[in-house]
């Protein structure tokens, strides 16, 4: 089997390329043969992953970043069949090594991967939006409030300066915030397929909805506490028809994991939903800027990953 990397330096703030040369000295000290990708701008690992699963035979893929590398890497793998996938943290968040709940550093989990055949299968999540694109997740997709502090997130000044004292997850809860008061909010109508159930439904005053994979995103906000990767199905965290005021009231709740039950937050579990507004907002999947869009879909595919580690 052979051993593909795509490795993210710049991640961190710039800080991943130490871990990068750990990773190298191990595989050097070990013998490992391998080859490897570095990437250099947006678009990069899915390229890289593309031609890394396309050969129909089985490989091993180790990808070293943050969750926007590892989501970049997620959309470019062709025969999830033959792939055995390896997320090498060295992000600020980490949310979806975390959420899966692979233990230890990058070097402990790369050590466990190449000494074993055995994986574990989790699911994933697709996004189909802006008339049939789709884009798949391994911890979240999302919109509203939720997606555009992703946005501000990627060029974020404040989440470099946080990350030089290893408190880059702090931007998201900070942004948020500001974002409670400032974003449009959208009627909705919302129609849901689980376990073979058609349901519609129409909300006043979407704030945001999160289709959750994971339980936490943002930096380990916790979302939906109860969520598990393997289960066979996602579960929306929806905010709606409060104030905003209210809404900020509720966040200390929220980051505590204690919001469930709480009025204007509700949970969602479904294979499908797709959700149509009245005005465009903000979608991300991962943390990764979509757009701005009216008629959105989230899926899940059960047991599609094959990871190691």
């Amino acid at each position: 089997m052979k051993n593909y990397f795509i490795v993210n330096k710049a991640s961190r703030t710039g800080k991943a390329a130490e871990t990068w040369n750990r990773i190298e000295e191990y595989l050097k000290n070990n013998k490992v043969e391998y080859q490897v990708h570095f990437t250099e701008g947006a678009g990069d690992a899915t390229e890289f992953a593309k031609v890394a699963t396309s050969t129909g035979e089985q490989v091993g893929l180790f990808v070293m970043g943050g969750d926007g590398t590892l989501n970049e890497a997620l959309n470019g793998i062709v025969d999830f069949e033959n792939t055995l996938y390896t997320p090498l943290p060295s992000g600020s968040a980490n949310d979806f090594v975390k959420g899966i709940g692979i233990q230890g550093s990058a070097i402990e989990i790369l050590d466990r991967a190449l000494k074993t055949s055995e994986y574990k299968s989790f699911d994933i999540g697709k996004v189909i939006y802006d008339g049939g694109k789709v884009r798949l997740f391994g911890v979240s997709a999302g919109i509203g409030v939720d997606a555009y502090v992703c946005l501000q997130a990627l060029d974020s000044k404040l989440k470099k300066f946080l990350n030089r004292f290893g408190l880059g997850q702090a931007t998201y809860g900070l942004l948020t915030v500001g974002d409670i008061f400032t974003m449009p909010f959208a009627d909705s109508e919302i129609t849901l397929w689980y376990k073979g159930e058609m349901k519609e439904s129409k909300v006043k005053g979407t704030i945001f909805a999160a289709a959750m994979n994971c339980k936490a995103e943002g930096g380990g906000i916790p979302m939906v506490p109860f969520a598990k990767p393997d289960s066979g199905y996602l579960t929306a965290f929806h905010a709606h028809d409060i104030s905003r005021l209210k809404c900020l009231c509720l966040l200390p709740y929220l980051v505590a994991g204690k919001h469930e039950g709480k009025s204007g937050f509700e949970f969602l579990n479904f294979d499908k939903m797709k959700i149509k507004m009245d005005t465009p907002m903000c979608v991300h999947a991962d943390g990764e800027h979509l757009g701005f869009f009216e008629e959105i879909c989230f899926e899940c595919l059960p047991q599609a990953l094959k990871i190691r580690g």
